[in-house]
């Protein structure tokens, strides 16, 4: 009896208690997170990013010392401080399996130090340290672009989160309340069309001034929203999701539905800088949190490389992160240091690409044109490529889609990818999820 006893863990006595005491759980799991993360190094932190006057020379200048004076693969670095740019960039370029294999030789583990494990889509997990310093300043950050817009710290929100929160036989119920915070979580995994009006009217009980988290879930409750003639009627300051990409009739719906503005943010795992978007709809990069470099991939496309003035335990240094971004320039090269940086788009990861048949690629932006036109019709839609001439595409469509809206997005496929490319449609009600909770849009197969 002990020896079965022993192997219950905390998990397990949390899926089989009633709901009232997960509420219970999640609360003192909260507590115990507010504690470790909003110290008074985070009171610090926000102060300073709202006085401002931060300078970038400082910035790089104290990781570059940082970097030579405490991490063992950088120790023979040079800095010259009369020309602290031409230093940064002789620092070669850093890639996941750089992070994978060298964490050690990478890392300053002086301090209150927690690993962050990041799965990634390739299915590989990836751990880097943080320490007590970094946490406070990414959670300060965080803070900071809320505050930007309105949003005082620790206001109510709704966070949709990628945490397995509710048990299978609790599905019309996938929210836990986080009193500590003002949270209310939403189980994301568990999200479908069927249970919609039970997560709105949760949501409009709850009242939340904020709303959080993965993309697609905030966008299926705005759908349902929209489909239903219902509008918030209270107030909510603002949206901050993250971790999915954002496409224009996403947005739009979740500001009509909610009437306010929508700011999506961009960081990652590993501990890269943070670009969030602005009101007039255009990104800008958190200088505070570290330096951007742009390699000019294709028209107005370039490849971010990322380094952040934020992490001192595991610094991310010329980390090439695999993601896209949109720019209105020809510079074959840019950087957040010297140049001016708008983002008109975040496409996502360089990988996420369609191939035409005859070899070309296409983004994730451009294919969205399939449903240009369709927003009302086509709620989601994910492509799949098994092979050049061969693509899945899993739509969740509303009731008066039609078999000639099918007939008109598999035209525009073969103008997009070449008249004999194979298309099956697949008609769902919620777009599969990866291990992470992310929804991705596409997703190629072809080796």
């Amino acid at each position: 009896m002990l020896k079965k006893l022993t192997k219950i863990d905390a998990h397990d006595i949390y899926y089989h208690s009633p709901i009232f005491m997960q509420h219970v759980f999640t609360s003192a799991y909260g507590y115990m997170l507010k504690r470790e993360r909003y110290t008074g190094l985070y009171r610090e932190a926000l102060k300073r990013y709202i006085r401002g006057g931060i300078r970038q020379e400082d910035l790089l200048l104290e990781l570059m010392h940082h970097l030579k004076g405490n991490i063992e693969v950088y120790k023979n670095i040079r800095i010259d401080e009369k020309d602290l740019l031409k230093s940064f960039k002789r620092l070669p370029m850093t890639v996941k399996e750089d992070l994978r294999s060298e964490v050690e030789e990478r890392s300053y583990k002086k301090g209150i130090i927690r690993k962050s494990t990041t799965s990634g889509t390739t299915g590989a997990n990836l751990v880097v340290y943080e320490s007590e310093h970094d946490r406070a300043r990414r959670m300060a950050f965080l803070d900071y672009i809320k505050y930007q817009n309105g949003v005082m710290p620790f206001s109510r929100r709704a966070s949709f989160t990628e945490k397995e929160l509710n048990p299978v036989n609790h599905k019309n119920k996938l929210w836990r309340y986080n009193i500590t915070m003002k949270q209310m979580l939403y189980g994301a995994r568990s999200m479908t069309p069927d249970n919609m009006k039970y997560v709105y009217a949760s949501l409009a009980k709850f009242k939340p001034e904020t709303l959080d988290g993965f993309t697609t879930s905030v966008h299926m409750v705005a759908k349902y929203m929209l489909r239903n003639g219902i509008t918030a009627d209270w107030e909510v300051k603002g949206i901050f999701p993250s971790s999915e990409m954002l496409l224009p009739h996403m947005k739009e719906d979740i500001e009509k539905a909610f009437n306010t503005k929508l700011i999506d943010t961009y960081a990652s795992s590993e501990g890269a800088p943070f670009i969030y978007g602005t009101p007039e709809g255009w990104y800008q990069v958190g200088h505070e949190t570290g330096l951007f470099e742009f390699f000019r991939k294709d028209h107005n496309i370039y490849e971010m490389v990322v380094t952040s003035y934020v992490n001192h335990a595991t610094p991310v240094i010329r980390y090439r992160i695999g993601d896209q971004v949109e720019i209105e320039s020809d510079a074959k090269y840019l950087n957040s240091y010297e140049d001016d940086i708008k983002i008109k788009k975040i496409i996502g990861r360089g990988a996420d690409f369609l191939y035409t048949t005859d070899g070309n690629k296409i983004t994730s932006v451009i294919a969205t044109w399939v449903i240009l036109g369709m927003e009302e019709l086509v709620s989601h839609i994910q492509f799949v490529q098994k092979a050049m001439d061969d693509v899945i595409i899993n739509l969740v469509v509303e009731d008066d889609y039609t078999k000639e809206d099918e007939a008109a997005i598999r035209e525009k496929m073969k103008r997009m990818l070449g008249k004999d490319i194979g298309v099956t449609f697949k008609y769902m009600s919620a777009i599969p999820k990866e291990r992470s909770g992310k929804t991705r849009m596409i997703i190629n197969e072809v080796g």
